[in-house]
This record gives structure tokens, sequence and C-alpha cells, in this order.
């Protein structure tokens, strides 16, 4: 009874995922793939009204009305949508390490840092299914450790999304090849 309604939710597209287990995600991993601990810490409401309600009150009583608008637009739209963003980012880049499909892919190009030095982007492709796609990856960490244009890397992406993937090493081919060509010289 238990396996025919899984079954029926499966088919169904529920998130009840069958198959092989999720990969663990340790903080080794995470400080070598640059992937940031995801915290679903609620936005504070209450605090973010008073200080609205606090910078509103003598705007309005000057009768400034387009900044009222802005502040509490500001404290009650525009900062909780960057902090939504902000996590949805973290936590889709945690699912496809966890759950995604793995593939070998070539790297095409990759630009330079900028001052953070940890935001290259890599642009990368791979064969998803029968699809070839084309990415970019921002804040590849193998791209400070040397990555270069035509080098073959491993890809992790999300079946249902491609384009959302991540680098996560070099492929062993290509590393068995490097080995052999150090020792016939």
């Amino acid at each position: 009874m238990a396996a025919a309604a899984r079954e029926r939710m499966t088919a169904a597209g529920s998130s009840l995922r069958t198959g092989t287990p999720p990969r663990r995600l340790t903080a080794e991993l995470r400080r070598e793939l640059d992937l940031p601990i995801v915290r679903r810490v609620p936005y504070r409401w209450a605090f973010a009204c008073f200080v609205v309600a606090t910078a509103c009150v003598p705007l309005l009583l000057a009768k400034l009305w387009t900044l009222a608008v802005l502040a509490t637009l500001l404290g009650l739209v525009v900062f909780p949508a960057v902090r939504w963003f902000e996590h949805r980012e973290a936590s889709w880049r945690e699912d496809v390490y966890r759950t995604g499909m793995e593939t070998r892919g070539r790297v095409l190009d990759v630009e330079p840092a900028g001052s953070r030095r940890k935001d290259h982007l890599v642009r990368v492709e791979f064969l998803a299914g029968e699809a070839m796609v084309r990415a970019s990856v921002i804040g590849c960490p193998l791209a400070r450790k040397g990555l270069a244009p035509d080098d073959n890397v491993v890809i992790l992406y999300a079946a249902d999304r491609p384009a959302r993937c991540l680098v996560v090493g070099r492929s062993v081919a290509e590393l068995a090849e490097i080995v052999d060509a150090i020792f016939e010289d």
C-alpha cells in the first residue's frame, strides 16, 4: 500500500526523491566549493516596522510624503526581497550539490576576479541528457586554483534547470593524461 502511494506521489512530481541518496555536505566540502551555510532566519518584521515608523513619523509631520513612502518601501519591501534572493541563491547551490546530476564538461572561458578575488566567472559547456548546455558559474573556487580554457571538469547540474550548475573538480581523465605526460619526460 505504501509503495503504491509512493509511486503515485513520485509520478505526480512530488519532492519525494527515489534512487541514490543525496550527497553529504561537510564543512570541508563547503569551504572547498565556497558554499555558504544556509540558515533560514526569519525577517524581523516587528523591528522593521518599528524602524520604519520611527523614520516616517517626522517625515509625515514635515509633510514629506514621497520620502515617507520611499522609506516604507525600502524597509518593508526592498530589504526583505534582497534577503529572500540571497537565501534562494545559497539554497539552490546547496541543492545542486546534494542532488544534482554529474557530468563532464569543458571550460570555455575564465574571467578574472573582481576586488574580493572570489567572484571569478567561468563559462562551461556540457551535455545534459542529449542537449548541449552552455552556462556561467559565478564564484568558482577552481578558477582561483588555475582553471584555464579547454580544461575538462566535473560538473553537477540540476536536472530541471541544467543552467544551474557547479564546477566541482577537474576531470580524472585529464589528470591521468597530465601524470602520463610528466612520466614520459
